[in-house]
């Protein structure tokens, strides 16, 4: 997909459409899955872990993303959102594994 800017051509990701695909098979996978939930969150805990995935890759072919230095801040905070909601999961999983011994 091509845009033209400044009398340029410059070829884009069409990333909103790779989001919004993603977006759907995650809600497909959660839909699958909500009856089988061990706890309260752990479906938006996990739809949070795989959006701020899919979201750090997708900013990787992005044009217009707003940088701090040579890093993007959306890269930065699906980063940290991975990271505090699979924390979250992973606690949540070893305590009900210890819950029922």
């Amino acid at each position: 997909m091509g845009i033209i800017e400044n009398e340029n051509y410059i070829e884009v990701h069409p990333t909103f459409l790779y989001e919004s695909i993603c977006t759907f098979i995650i809600f497909l996978l959660l839909y699958s899955i909500r009856n089988k939930r061990k706890y309260r969150g752990q479906i938006t805990y996990t739809y949070l872990f795989l959006y701020g995935f899919v979201r750090t890759i997708i900013e990787e072919v992005r044009t217009d993303s707003l940088m701090l230095g040579n890093l993007r801040i959306s890269q930065i905070l699906s980063i940290i959102l991975c990271i505090v909601c699979g924390s979250i999961l992973t606690y949540k999983k070893v305590k009900g594994k210890n819950k029922n011994e």
